[in-house]
C-alpha cells in the first residue's frame, strides 16, 4: 500500500461519474494492495460517485468481478463500439 493516504491518484479524481474512472481507480488500488472492500471505501470516503456508478459498480457488487489482470468491462467495451460506430457511420 502506498504510503500517503489516500493515494495521490485517487486525489486527482474527487468526482467519478463514469464508470471507466471506478474502474481504473479500482484497479490501481486493488493493484497497490487494497482488497476489494478497502479500495470501495477508498473511492467511497474521497470521491463524490454519479447515481450510474453507485447503480452498475455498488449496488450491484460489479466491483467485486473487478481484477487488475482483467481487461476493459464487458458493458464499458460495449459502450465503446457504440460510440465508435456511431462516429464511423455519422461523419461526413
Amino acid at each position: 500500500m502506498d504510503d500517503e493516504f489516500p493515494p495521490i491518484y485517487v486525489k486527482e479524481f474527487p468526482e467519478v461519474f463514469d464508470r471507466f474512472t471506478f474502474d481504473y481507480l479500482f484497479k490501481r488500488l486493488l493493484f497497490d494492495g487494497y482488497d476489494h472492500e478497502e479500495a470501495k471505501d477508498v473511492i467511497l470516503y474521497n470521491c463524490s460517485l454519479s447515481t450510474l456508478v453507485m447503480q452498475e459498480r455498488l449496488y450491484n457488487k460489479y466491483y467485486l468481478k473487478l481484477t487488475t489482470d482483467s481487461g476493459i468491462a464487458p458493458d464499458l467495451m460495449e459502450l465503446y463500439r457504440e460510440e465508435r460506430d456511431k462516429r464511423l457511420f455519422n461523419e461526413n
